[in-house]
C-alpha cells in the first residue's frame, strides 16, 4: 500500500495544487533525504528546502506552492503511515503551522542501499 500510495497514486488530484506531480515524481530522493534530515521538529518549508530537488515551476511561482505540495503529497501520507510525526506550533487551530520529525518507524520500515563510488585513481 506505501508504494502504491507514493509511486502510483497522483496525489496532485487530491491536493489541488498546481504543481504537478512534484515532488512526489522524485518521492525515492525525498524519502532518503528525509532519512537524513528530519531528526528534529522542522516546518514544510525548511523540509521542502532541504529535501526536494528544484524546478523551474515551484522556483519561479508566483504563490509560495513549493511547501504546500511538499506537505499534501509527501508529509502527510507519511504521517498516515506512521513514519512521521506531527504537532502544531503552537494551540490547533485553522491555519497554525505544523512541524514534522521522523518516526521512530522511519529507519526501520524505509531502507536504502547506497553505494558510493570510489573516485577513479589518476596516476
Amino acid at each position: 500500500m506505501f508504494q502504491t500510495a507514493l509511486w502510483h497514486i497522483n496525489l496532485a488530484y487530491f491536493a489541488r495544487n498546481p504543481i504537478d506531480p512534484w515532488p512526489q515524481n522524485h518521492v525515492g530522493v525525498v524519502l532518503w533525504s528525509l532519512s537524513a534530515s528530519a531528526t528534529d521538529w522542522m516546518h514544510p518549508d525548511e523540509l521542502t528546502r532541504l529535501c526536494t530537488v528544484p524546478t523551474i515551476g515551484v522556483v519561479e511561482s508566483a504563490w509560495d506552492l513549493g511547501p504546500f505540495a511538499m506537505e499534501s503529497r509527501i508529509l502527510r501520507p507519511l504521517t498516515w503511515f506512521g513514519l512521521l510525526e506531527s504537532r502544531t506550533e503552537g494551540e490547533a487551530g485553522l491555519g497554525v503551522p505544523r512541524l514534522y520529525r521522523k518516526a521512530p518507524l522511519f529507519d526501520r520500515f524505509v531502507k536504502f542501499n547506497v553505494k558510493i563510488e570510489r573516485p577513479v585513481t589518476r596516476h
